[in-house]
């Protein structure tokens, strides 16, 4: 889908374009977006208020409209977007504090900046042509400004309530309440000094997320150097391929890794770790069927394999390849011995989605939330992926239910 028919067909309402755009985790794209809309409006309503007798002066340059624009920017993405996220889970019930995943994040960045953008971008020619003020008692407002409320206020609560599955009344409640956010706006904009220090957070954050990737890339080319030196003393060292092989799928060189894997197998085939990793790169390629001939060849060879994980993931492959019975019976097995597993309980539920049994769906569902509330947080913090998913399944069944 071409972004700007996306975009035009959100402002139409339409929710598959909401979620299309959300999907795509463009968070940059969308950050480009909103910065654009918000100075292109606050130029024109520059330009507008220099002109009114009642507002006469000198207009603000462009670096200082610049600035404002960086300081909206970081305002909605460290402080408004995940507010909206953390607001909207507990107005859902369904609340784990105020921890939000990734992949919540860059969902509703993705979304959200683009069409805030494009209404900044929009109500910016009607600031311009009609720059009249109404006045209410002692209150004035610009009917350009006005109608940006609107929109703002019409788009975001719709968003909320697509993006988090929520009742109306709900995404307005999670609006209303968002606005406690707005003094940290007032205290970013009315003083210039702390720009720096909302600018600190981002680079500190980068920063030691970069401190740490460099430390697993000293140790991963440490091992990578290494096994290769031992492929130069004997090429036939399976072990050395699939070590290679595995450093390759961490730094995401899927067909690399595919190589290297191959190679493995082709020495020894009788090693189930080899069948395994090999499937797991048909998974994150999407080749289910060929997934699914992996993992269930190192079930053969080591129904142990992984501690036992190989259950869940030949479940998983043959719901992906559309038998749904079949998967059950695995993913069963695999929580009568690991029932803690949120990741193995996600897929169940899919599976009995799929069955058409949705109320031992909603069960499984459940039950994997009830473990995010009582488990410490280091657990949470590990399996928010699952957890995110299954929150996002189970609003979904209640919204498609009540539909």
């Amino acid at each position: 889908m071409n972004p700007f028919t996306g975009l035009s067909r959100m402002l139409a309402f339409q929710r598959r374009a909401l979620r299309a755009r959300a999907q795509r985790q463009a968070v940059l794209g969308g950050a480009v977006c909103f910065s654009a809309g918000f100075l292109a409006f606050n130029m024109v309503r520059n330009n507008v208020y220099s002109m009114l007798p009642d507002f006469g002066g000198q207009p603000e340059t462009l670096a200082s409209l610049v600035i404002h624009s960086i300081q909206a920017l970081l305002f909605v993405l460290l402080v408004y977007i995940p507010a909206l996220i953390v607001l909207s889970n507990a107005f859902s019930g369904d609340s784990l504090g105020i921890a939000v995943s990734r992949q919540e994040y860059q969902t509703h960045a993705s979304a959200l900046l683009p069409l805030w953008g494009l209404i900044f971008l929009i109500d910016a020619p009607l600031q311009y042509f009609a720059p009249h003020f109404l006045v209410v008692g002692v209150f004035g407002i610009t009917i350009g400004m006005l109608a940006l409320l609107i929109l703002l206020v019409v788009y975001t609560v719709w968003s909320v309530k697509q993006l988090s599955y929520l009742s109306t009344a709900q995404a307005v409640g999670v609006f209303a309440v968002s606005w406690f956010t707005l003094p940290i706006y007032y205290l970013l904009t009315s003083f210039l000094m702390a720009l720096p220090f909302f600018i600190m957070i981002p680079i500190l954050y980068l920063g030691i997320q970069w401190a740490r990737s460099y430390a697993v890339a000293r140790a991963g080319e440490r091992g990578f150097q290494q096994h290769m030196h031992a492929l130069t003393q004997n090429p036939q060292d399976a072990d050395a391929h699939y070590q290679l092989g595995l450093i390759h799928f961490r730094r995401g060189n899927l067909e690399v890794a595919r190589r290297y894997f191959g190679n493995a197998l082709r020495i020894d085939p009788a090693v189930p770790e080899y069948h395994y990793s090999m499937g797991r790169v048909c998974e994150a390629a999407s080749e289910w069927a060929k997934a699914l001939e992996q993992y269930e060849e190192t079930y053969r060879l080591d129904p142990q394999c992984g501690l036992g994980d190989i259950f869940r993931e030949v479940g998983k492959a043959y719901l992906h390849t559309g038998n749904a019975e079949k998967a059950i019976e695995f993913l069963r097995f695999f929580l009568d011995k690991r029932g803690s597993d949120p990741e193995g309980r996600y897929w169940m539920a899919v599976a009995l989605q799929r069955s058409g049994n949705a109320a031992q769906m909603r069960v499984e569902l459940n039950s994997i939330l009830e473990q995010a509330r009582a488990n410490p947080r280091f657990f949470r913090k590990g399996n928010r992926e699952w957890f995110y998913r299954a929150r996002t399944l189970i609003r979904d069944s209640r919204f498609q239910a009540r539909d």
